[in-house]
């Protein structure tokens, strides 16, 4: 039928053509009414659905837009889960970097209660800097992205893949007692993004706060946590590609390093949340390592290393880390008996000569324990120290231990001159008794073990059957790398 033809029952008369025309326009405006505005609605867990199969009778949203990102700050400013007050703003925001990139800030009002505040800071290759900030308080929740400059395509795209990374690192810090999920920022491409920097302060407590400050950059790698319970520090130099292994060395390295803790943690009573984090921390910032620079390596220069020289090395970047827990004093009788717990442990190595035929490698490995606790004279009966001199029966352990690795590799004339590695370890337990708060028995332990062992005779063997680059071989060499905190193995 014709629309612009018209007829009403009430009449046989045609209308006019002006009539006619308005009777259809009231008509197509009454329809365009009755079509549904569409809604902002944000998922950070749900997967797209394929736009060759997406139903076009739905308006698909840009979970990055300023409508949806507005949704989801109201959303969760309105949750009474403190845990997810930052749930899917940082992946979002971030996001945005994949295609225009743009600024952006809102402050909406809540009543969440939740008090912790989260910042990322990126700088690119050409020194642009992108600092995203999520902060909640118990008025509302507030974020920030800025960014100084536009950033080329390829640095939107560095940025916007970290997205999940980041959401990862704060969902992480969302729980309680926090966690670290910092490998995804450590993997960030160095030659387009140079640095990473991650800070936050997450309530764990009414009143009481962790603060956890990552850095990854590309000549060092830091994180430091600090909290009730204690804190934590990691350092690693990254300005020296040459002494690096490969990553079954590196993953080697690292499980000695995270046995050594274990054994010093059973043996000093630490706290194990704590532990928990050094070890986390530790494996994290000894991931993901860059590529090698091909200048790291380069033929006849010092640092053109063989492979039976990255065999007696432990393949790691240098590095500073320590464990300190916070200070108690359970004992009200004896309050100068504190229960403590200090641990450290580094690496340094060092490169030297005139070139590649006549060069010498050194690597110092190091560890100390310094920690003293209180515990039942009794395996079937809890400590319970009172005012009460009945309850003074108890066993006060003071320990101090050290270990030393040394390994010190020489070339003349392209010729190995000498290998060797030197172990040395030390530890000295010293026990008070106390009953009914008396001292009945005081008993100092002191042991040491040194030992050296010359690889010359090895590797000249291994040299003669043509076998240095057998990974069998190698791993053998490596094995007698690692660290040892305690005298036992040594004088086994």
């Amino acid at each position: 039928m014709n629309p612009l033809r018209l007829t009403t029952p009430s009449s046989t008369v045609a209308t006019s053509w002006q009539d006619r025309l308005y009777t259809l326009a009231t008509r197509l405006a009454a329809v365009v009414q009755r079509v549904a505005t569409p809604s902002v609605v944000f998922e950070p867990s749900a997967t797209p659905a394929s736009a060759t199969y997406a139903d076009p009778t739905k308006t698909t949203v840009d979970p990055s837009s300023d409508a949806a990102l507005g949704a989801l700050l109201a959303r969760n400013s309105a949750s009474t889960h403190t845990g997810n007050i930052f749930a899917g703003l940082g992946q979002a925001l971030l996001g945005r970097f994949a295609t225009e990139g743009a600024n952006f800030t809102s402050d909406v009002s809540g009543s969440s209660g939740a008090d912790s505040a989260i910042s990322l800071g990126i700088r690119t290759a050409s020194g642009a800097t992108v600092n995203l900030s999520l902060n909640a308080t118990e008025n509302g929740l507030s974020v920030n992205l800025h960014t100084d400059r536009t950033l080329s395509d390829t640095e939107k795209q560095a940025v916007a893949g970290l997205a999940r990374a980041f959401e990862d690192a704060v969902g992480g810090l969302g729980k309680q007692p926090p966690t670290l999920a910092l490998d995804g920022l450590l993997a960030a491409d160095p030659s387009v993004l140079t640095s990473v920097d991650l800070n936050a302060s997450v309530a764990t407590a009414p009143g009481i706060h962790e603060s956890i400050a990552l850095h990854a950059g590309s000549d060092s790698r830091s994180l430091k946590v600090d909290g009730p319970a204690g804190s934590v520090a990691l350092n690693l130099d990254m300005s020296q590609p040459a002494t690096w292994g490969n990553r079954t060395q590196r993953d080697a390295s690292v499980a000695n390093t995270l046995g050594q803790i274990d054994a010093a943690a059973l043996r000093g009573h630490a706290d194990a949340s704590l532990v928990a984090l050094f070890k986390d921390g530790f494996s994290q910032l000894n991931s993901h390592y860059p590529p090698t620079p091909a200048t790291a390596t380069t033929r006849g220069s010092i640092r053109d290393l063989a492979s039976s020289d990255h065999a007696l090395l432990t393949g790691l970047a240098d590095f500073s880390a320590s464990l300190s827990q916070a200070t108690s004093a359970p004992n009200p009788m004896r309050g100068s008996e504190l229960d403590t717990f200090n641990y450290d442990v580094s690496q340094s190595s060092t490169i030297s000569g005139r070139n590649a035929s006549d060069r010498h490698i050194t690597q110092q490995q190091a560890s100390h324990l310094k920690a003293s606790f209180h515990a039942s004279p009794w395996s079937d009966t809890p400590l319970n120290l009172t005012n009460k001199l009945g309850s003074q029966n108890y066993l006060y352990t003071q320990i101090d231990d050290s270990a030393h690795a040394s390994t010190n590799i020489a070339y003349a004339r392209g010729e190995l001159l000498s290998a060797s590695i030197s172990h040395d370890a030390s530890h000295d337990t010293h026990v008070q008794k106390y009953m009914v708060g008396q001292l009945v028995d005081d008993t100092d332990t002191p042991s040491h073990q040194a030992a050296t062992r010359d690889l010359l005779p090895l590797l000249t063997e291994l040299a003669r059957h043509r076998t240095t680059n057998d990974p069998s071989s190698l791993a053998t060499l490596h094995g007698y790398t690692q660290l040892k905190a305690s005298p036992a193995p040594i004088a086994g």
